[in-house]
């Protein structure tokens, strides 16, 4: 009933990353077509309950479409078999492998995600598991703040979002402030490959010649790790393209260094939606904005699913008619 009686809210989505240090909020509005980053804002854990709230009716939020979104510091990623059920009793068969691998005892939320291509042998898939009672405290904190939830996410998935489609593999080092760097290896749109990298988590405070001390190196190397696994172990086209977003105000530089050491494209990760003047993708957070930005592309899924909807029934029908004509 209160759903009902809303107005309808002049914006298009907001998107909730709920990070290590913070919680932080993006807004999105789609004027015929044109999709821009208009609010950003952020609460501490402690009085982002009470401050969501104001915020969204002291900015005409109420009602808006939310995707919220957990970055990599509030669960894990478990790579394991694929259970040998029917696809439609998959997730159900999922429950007791993710509990045992989780080694918690407390209800668990879970999904999970197919990967596209498999190491010989193999037939894996990306499960992530979290304690329902603390998703449950999150969204009803989100519910009060009289915002309409639409998705839970994670931050792998979240930025994938901003990826452009692309025939083409491209690796996305992706990083929220102070967390590990997580990298990706997207093609079509699909997450083929995540890996977390760990040491980098305060790269943000080093300056650029303490970066050329061996840092940058370091990273380079684990960048090839996954490429050489890519290539080799999926048996997949060559990367060729590395889009950066990391915690440190010399990500310019880094992507140099990383361009010429490892001869292949590496540039600033720039998502493809307008940003207001006021505001600069440098510090956002990408799992706030990928969060948002999905319901352009669940928009997207469900107008393609309707158009194949009704090319199968025209189809039938036209079948229909010539089998009449022909009798």
């Amino acid at each position: 009933m209160k759903q009902k009686l809303r107005k309808a809210s002049q914006f298009y989505s907001v998107g909730i990353a709920y990070t290590a240090d913070q919680v932080l909020l993006c807004v999105l509005r789609n004027i015929n077509g044109e999709v821009t980053w208009c609010l950003d804002t952020s609460f501490s854990h402690q009085s982002w309950q009470s401050d969501l709230k104001d915020y969204v009716h002291n900015n005409g939020l109420v009602g808006t479409d939310c995707y919220f979104t957990l970055s990599s510091h509030w669960y894990r990623i478990y790579q394991i078999d694929k259970p040998m059920v029917e696809d439609s009793d998959v997730f159900s068969a999922l429950q007791w492998p993710l509990k045992e691998a989780s080694g918690s005892e407390k209800d668990i939320v879970y999904d999970f995600v197919d990967l596209p291509a498999q190491v010989s042998g193999q037939n894996k898939i990306l499960a992530v598991a979290v304690a329902r009672e603390e998703i449950e405290k999150l969204t009803e904190v989100i519910f009060e703040a009289d915002l309409n939830l639409k998705g839970v996410s994670i931050e792998e998935i979240a930025t994938n979002q901003l990826v452009k489609c692309n025939s083409e593999p491209v690796i996305t080092l992706v990083q929220e402030h102070g967390e590990v760097i997580v990298l990706n290896i997207v093609k079509d749109n699909q997450l083929y490959f995540t890996r977390r990298l760990k040491g980098f988590e305060n790269i943000g405070g080093f300056t650029q010649a303490e970066l050329e001390m061996g840092i940058t190196d370091s990273l380079s190397v684990q960048i090839q790790r996954s490429m050489d696994f890519f290539e080799s172990q999926l048996r997949q086209a060559p990367i060729r393209r590395i889009l950066v977003k990391l915690d440190s105000p010399h990500t310019e530089f880094l992507c140099q260094h990383i361009a010429d050491s490892m001869g292949v494209s590496c540039e600033m990760f720039i998502p493809e939606l307008h940003c207001s003047p006021e505001l600069n993708f440098k510090i956002a957070s990408f799992s706030c904005l990928g969060a948002a930005y999905s319901k352009v592309l669940f928009e997207s899924e469900a107008k393609n699913a309707s158009k194949s909807i009704k090319s199968k029934k025209e189809t039938k029908n036209k079948k229909g008619v010539e089998n009449e004509v022909a009798n």
